[in-house]
């Protein structure tokens, strides 16, 4: 697996967009047709962008982008050719974020400019700025205008972080009002349902004793469970979003979600699904989402913290995040979910109650899961 994390950014900063106005004045880095023809052409990149996103995501990145507006401001002319009368000029987009939606986490801001800042994109206060170039000149009839822009990606790609960080680990509840939305409406919560329900591997109640009548069949005999990444069996009491032929082996809220890690089996094949959602809401996120196996979806990992209790984990990549769901030694140790961007942690979501964890690593191992020998990064 490569772990080498580039952002959209780095990768397609050089891209240029091309868009034409019809015009007969001289040439100008800011004349208003050159400009909005700028402006237009970051549109056009946001809107692809925004269009490739999953459903959720573009919801969440809408919350923030639909009450933002971008400028083309400092404009200035770089070069200009005498010749052609074309212009090179450079300019810096700039967009005031709505309030709540930079992160007060010194360690966040730092990992954010760490990345953009070399880019050309800064965050100043409330404020994303970005350095562009563009050219204007006009085609050889001289009746349109051709502008093309480059650089502007590194400004988008720090805006879409931002948009995603104002609502991560948000309620439904919170989202909406952030969004100006009328709050979801409450879900009605079924009575609680009592361990042997909880539990797909609960142990059966005993029957009471009678007296065995006469030329009956003897009785079935009980079937065992069926193997899992985790050989405890044992009732399961701690609220989880595992189905019904799924078993726990991780589970816990961390305040305003609830996180689970399910195991079971599909076509023969271990499996192991990863889900989080809203204390009261419906799952959020679930992976993989395809039914891979266990050993092809999931890492394993362990590793000595600093107050030397062992921390075993279960890890998976998606985009350019990292998601490590961990736990301590012993029923007390500390567990959690950390949760990486490009190398870099930006939460850490700790069980708070309600904690369960049966991840072993031997049983993981067994699996199939590979090891991931890049640290976990806790508090």
């Amino acid at each position: 697996m490569n772990h080498k994390r580039t952002t959209a950014a780095t990768l397609a900063a050089s891209s240029v967009v091309l868009l034409a106005a019809c015009g007969d004045k001289a040439l100008s880095c800011a004349d208003p047709a050159a400009v909005s023809l700028a402006q237009q052409i970051y549109q056009q990149s946001f809107d692809k962008e925004h269009a490739s996103m999953d459903p959720e995501r573009q919801r969440q990145v809408q919350i923030t982008s639909k009450n933002t507006k971008v400028t083309v401001e400092s404009i200035t002319t770089a070069r200009s050719d005498e010749s052609t009368g074309n212009k090179h000029c450079s300019a810096v987009l700039t967009a005031v974020m709505p309030q709540g939606a930079i992160p007060t986490d010194q360690r966040m801001l730092n990992h954010l400019r760490g990345t953009y800042e070399p880019q050309g994109a800064a965050l100043e206060g409330d404020t994303v700025k970005g350095s562009v170039t563009y050219t204007v000149q006009r085609t050889e009839d001289s009746k349109e205008i051709l502008v093309t822009l480059t650089g502007h990606l590194a400004f988008m790609g720090l805006f879409h972080d931002l948009a995603m960080l104002r609502v991560f680990d948000k309620s439904e509840a919170e989202i909406a009002k952030i969004a100006g939305e009328a709050p979801p409406a409450a879900e009605a919560k079924p009575a609680e349902p009592s361990p042997a329900e909880v539990s797909p591997v609960a142990q059966p109640a005993p029957a009471v004793a009678t007296s065995a009548p006469t030329n009956t069949a003897p009785a079935a005999a009980s079937v065992p469970p069926p193997a899992n990444v985790t050989a405890d069996a044992t009732t399961v009491t701690v609220p989880h979003l595992c189905t019904a032929a799924e078993t726990p082996i991780f589970a816990c809220s961390t305040g305003k979600k609830r996180a689970s890690v399910c195991t079971g089996r599909a076509s023969g094949n271990e499996q192991l699904t990863y889900r989080i959602a809203p204390l009261d809401g419906t799952v959020e996120m679930e992976y993989p989402s395809g039914g891979a196996g266990a050993a092809s979806a999931f890492q394993r990992g362990s590793q000595v913290v600093q107050d030397g209790t062992a921390v075993n984990f279960l890890s998976f990549d998606k985009s350019n995040y990292r998601y490590v769901v961990y736990a301590g030694d012993g029923q007390n140790g500390r567990k959690g979910v950390v949760v990486e961007q490009s190398g870099k942690r930006i939460a850490d979501l700790r069980c708070q109650s309600d904690a369960l964890s049966r991840i072993d690593p031997a049983q993981l191992q067994k699996s199939g899961l590979s090891l991931d020998s890049r640290t976990l990064q806790l508090q």
